[in-house]
């Protein structure tokens, strides 16, 4: 068959899939992201019908822009009045998650090179490897929680903590990855870095929504008004990169800024039309279809990835073992008075799905240098995966626990 065809084939095989996964989501609550992900290991290391290799080299390429886009579209969609009860709780379990999550990550690479099953490497290529896999989520987490039966509650806490972690784990990778490939005896230099990329994404963030917020009236209603944000927030991630800001925190920024412009520009300008600076219909549309766009291709990619070797894929199983041990702790500390039920309990415990920027950043530190990073991007893949599957079961059993 000529390439281009089977190309153009399997591309609308691939939008087909997760159309019906999305389908097969509502009626089984199952994520669709696991019918994406079984599609691309049947596809790939199961029957050899897609090399990997054949999608390689563009995964870092595809890789920021899939960022940008979730990004933009989950902190826009983050409206301040909406979470603000869940917020302080959201982002507590987000932070003491992220950071058990390392934990656990330093915890298995210990013992693991202890055992002889893993070669040593340097603890602070553990943190950069617990950093990548340290959040959650939020393209699984979000739709879950839209059509699942979850605890109100229970949704928003995982939906803000979804949206801060993929942050989180972005800005710290990067600066972990820059320790790790430069070198540093100086134990301010970490904190020095991220306090410098955190401020230059927030200052470049919000100067970008201040530019970009007058002229929202004016594309509200025009075709291309979507268009237009989504290139902003691409160049907006190239030019922070230009200045050492980090790209991820000023998109995020931006977009959270943007999406509440028609609560915030009338406090600050008394008599302004807040509904002006509110978004379309057609805009949450075009959100949707390029968020569903990026998930598909993505996860379908991270099957074709998924590894071969048995070894991988049994030190990825214990790896998300130690995950699923450590996330225990971090909803007990982040949920204290809260009268948390048993269900309620289980369905934050059980929520510790991996995705997207995982599987972005896991990309990086071969493309940045990181010495011995040649197998990192397959085993962080074979987590995702196994990560996604315990979610999506875990879930499944919760639900059919009797409510307390």
């Amino acid at each position: 068959m000529d390439p281009v065809a089977r190309v153009v084939i399997e591309i609308a095989g691939i939008l087909l899939l997760g159309a019906l996964g999305e389908f097969i989501f509502a009626r089984t609550r199952v994520p669709d992201v696991v019918w994406l992900v079984a599609a691309g290991i049947l596809a790939g290391p199961i029957s050899g019908l897609i090399p990997s290799g054949l999608l390689k080299p563009g995964v870092p390429f595809f890789g920021a822009i899939a960022l940008t886009v979730i990004l933009s579209s989950g902190a826009f969609r983050l409206q301040l009045t909406d979470v603000a009860a869940a917020a302080p709780r959201g982002i507590f379990l987000g932070l003491s998650g992220f950071v058990f999550s390392v934990i656990a990550v330093c915890g298995f690479f210990w013992l693991s090179t202890k055992l002889g099953y893993v070669r040593s490497s340097p603890p602070l290529a553990w943190v950069m490897v617990g950093a990548i896999v340290g959040g959650t989520s939020s393209v699984v987490i979000i739709p879950t929680m839209a059509m699942a039966r979850v605890p109100s509650r229970v949704a928003r806490l995982l939906e803000v903590e979804s949206s801060a972690t993929d942050a989180l784990s972005v800005i710290v990778t990067m600066v972990l990855i820059d320790l790790v490939v430069n070198g540093s005896a100086d134990i301010s230099r970490p904190f020095v870095a991220l306090a410098r990329q955190l401020g230059v994404g927030v200052a470049l963030g919000a100067i970008a929504a201040a530019l970009l917020v007058p002229g929202i009236p004016a594309m509200r209603d025009k075709p291309h008004g979507y268009t237009i944000f989504l290139a902003s927030m691409l160049a907006l991630y190239g030019i922070s990169d230009f200045f050492e800001g980090n790209g991820a925190m000023a998109v995020l920024v931006a977009s959270l800024l943007i999406g509440n412009a028609s609560a915030i520009v009338p406090r600050l300008f008394p008599g302004a039309r807040g509904l002006a600076f509110s978004a379309t219909e057609t805009t949450r549309v075009m959100q949707d279809q390029m968020a569903f766009l990026i998930k598909s291709f993505f996860f379908f990619l991270i099957g074709l990835m998924f590894p071969t070797d048995l070894r991988q894929i049994v030190l990825a199983a214990v790896a998300v073992l130690f995950l699923i041990v450590m996330r225990v702790p971090a909803v007990l500390l982040s949920t204290r008075s809260m009268g948390l039920g048993k269900k309620e309990f289980w369905f934050l415990t059980a929520a510790i799905p991996r995705g997207l920027a995982a599987g972005v950043l896991s990309t990086l530190p071969m493309q940045l240098g990181v010495p011995g990073a040649e197998n990192l991007a397959p085993a962080i893949f074979a987590v995702i995966v196994l990560s996604v599957l315990v979610f999506a079961i875990g879930f499944s059993i919760v639900g059919r626990l009797p409510d307390q």
